[in-house]
């Protein structure tokens, strides 16, 4: 790839799902805020005969202040670290969940000015039942949009950033009903040209922060199930058709080797057709089923074979444990996989959900990388995919009546 990065001085934060923030987006943060900056979007064409063609639109949310969204604040918000020993509610709330998620997303996207895979960047699939006119959903949005705006030719962010962000701003725009904005395009252009031509990309952070960054497997997994869901008038340009062709080599040259890829696959599997056997879907969704955990829930930690700390062989085997990213992942996925929401193993699952929300609206998730001092992130995504599966599983209608939603 012939690409100039000009990579100003990183700040490593040890307790993040990326191992290296750079300086220069922490300071992009003030510059990227200004809503004057934004570009007009633009639309992808829905015409099939001018799938490369594009027309302006006004973006349909407004700019919305950080410190003018309607959330409380209160002082107790945390903004981890996170433990096992945290109080258990006393009540299901679908509403302390989504106030807890709104909260940690805008505080990452505010104090860091990038998009991450654990906070802000799986925020951003979260259900729209739940988050659709939600002020704080639709600003993470326009702050991820910003991260996309300092992006320039001299100065680019690793791929890991690029990949995941694209994959994320196509998931929300379809999600939430509108076609691919530019700055979607901007993100998804850069992705492509960063794909090496073995189909995944050479320079992903794998600094054993399971499930992230620990192998090259997660970023094809990622964008394929974001091209999966886009509309046709895009995943049929030749852009994407070369890189998706690519994709699929890479898949099938690299068998997973952890049941989270796996899992993934599973989930790309609904909206890409053949990316999985059919011999492989039944055998892999009996896989995950089979992990279920006495009390009905599943452990991230069963999800792979992680190592603690540097990942080296001579460390320990991650923390084997029921927790909200295990259950919520998986019973998310085996919706996807075709598994019935009546299932007595999807039932399970639910009602460990359901009972193990903390008393500030998360669910528990151990980092898989184990350091004593972490901050134990992986609890926001867990956050995200309880509500994800709760959803999936049929439930969202009585759990969010129950919460005044």
């Amino acid at each position: 790839m012939n690409r100039n990065r000009v990579i100003l001085g990183f700040l490593l934060v040890p307790w993040a799902g990326l191992c290296l923030v750079s300086a220069y987006w922490i300071a992009q943060i003030d510059t990227a805020a200004d809503p004057d900056s934004d570009p007009q979007v633009e639309r992808v064409q829905s015409d099939p005969a001018t799938p490369e063609g594009h027309g302006s639109y006004e973006p349909e949310v407004e700019y919305v202040a950080p410190d003018e969204i309607e959330v409380d604040r209160a002082p107790e918000l945390r903004f981890g670290p996170y433990s096992r020993h945290d109080t258990f509610a006393t009540d299901f709330s679908v509403e302390r969940a989504a106030a807890f998620i709104d909260k940690v997303s805008l505080t990452w996207g505010t104090k860091y000015g990038c998009v991450t895979c654990h906070t802000n960047g799986y925020y951003m699939t979260a259900p729209k039942a739940i988050f659709g006119n939600r002020p704080a959903f639709q600003e993470v949005r326009r702050g991820a949009e910003r991260f996309v705006q300092t992006w320039n030719p001299e100065d680019l962010p690793t791929p890991d950033y690029v990949v995941a962000t694209a994959a994320f701003l196509t998931i929300n725009d379809v999600q939430m009903g509108r076609e691919l904005g530019a700055t979607t395009l901007k993100a998804l252009d850069l992705a492509w040209s960063m794909q090496n031509e073995d189909g995944y990309w050479t320079e992903w952070s794998k600094c054993n922060w399971p499930p992230y960054e620990s192998d090259d497997h997660f970023g094809p997994s990622l964008l394929a199930l974001a091209i999966g869901m886009a509309p046709e008038s895009y995943a049929r340009t030749e852009t994407v058709l070369r890189g998706m062709a690519r994709i699929r080599g890479y898949l099938a040259s690299h068998p997973p080797a952890q049941i989270h890829h796996k899992a993934m696959l599973l989930w790309v599997s609904r909206y890409v057709e053949g990316i999985v056997a059919e011999v492989d879907r039944v055998a892999w969704v009996s896989e995950l089923l089979d992990l279920q955990r006495q009390d009905g829930g599943w452990a991230s930690g069963d999800l792979g074979q992680w190592r603690q700390l540097n990942g080296k062989p001579s460390d320990p085997p991650v923390t084997v444990e029921s927790d909200g990213y295990g259950t919520g992942f998986v019973v998310f996925v085996l919706r996807q996989a075709g598994v019935p929401a009546a299932d007595p193993r999807i039932r399970r699952g639910v009602t460990w959900l359901r009972t193990h929300q903390r008393s500030d609206g998360q669910w528990w998730t151990q980092s898989l990388r184990n350091e004593p001092d972490t901050d134990n992130f992986l609890t926001h995504t867990g956050t995200t995919f309880a509500l994800k599966a709760l959803d999936a599983a049929d439930t969202l209608g009585t759990a969010a009546d129950s919460a005044g939603l």
